[in-house]
């Protein structure tokens, strides 16, 4: 189903707080953690497929993975919803470059997109 606002759906992955998730729903923004959704033994590639089938953008710390599940994707010709990357920092941190990206960045605009969270600082 059409994100009718086009506004970016998140999925944070393992290593990022359910409590982030929490704050961002506080701010009105659709968002689900590995933890809550039951993925902790999924594999990087089933958590980029369960973001898909949910067209969701993933929020992750791991940039190996992640950028090499992104290249096998386009050279597929499959479509993700987007990879933010980022470095580990405090939940506040990560909140307030969440809520400025979110806040500026359409679903289309990031779709099968590899971004980096430090550019919203």
């Amino acid at each position: 189903m059409p994100n009718p606002r086009n506004v970016v759906r998140l999925h944070l992955n393992e290593h990022l707080s359910p409590r982030l998730a929490q704050q961002l729903r506080k701010h009105g923004f659709d968002v689900t953690s590995t933890l809550e959704s039951d993925l902790v033994s999924k594999s990087d590639a089933e958590q980029l497929e369960f973001c898909c089938a949910s067209q969701r953008a993933i929020l992750t710390f791991n940039k190996d993975h992640f950028s090499i599940l992104h290249a096998e994707y386009m050279d597929k010709g499959k479509q993700h919803w987007g990879i933010i990357l980022s470095t580990r920092e405090p939940i506040g941190v990560l909140l307030h470059r969440l809520l400025r990206l979110l806040n500026s960045v359409s679903s289309d605009e990031l779709k099968n997109q590899v971004r980096w969270l430090n550019e919203f600082k």
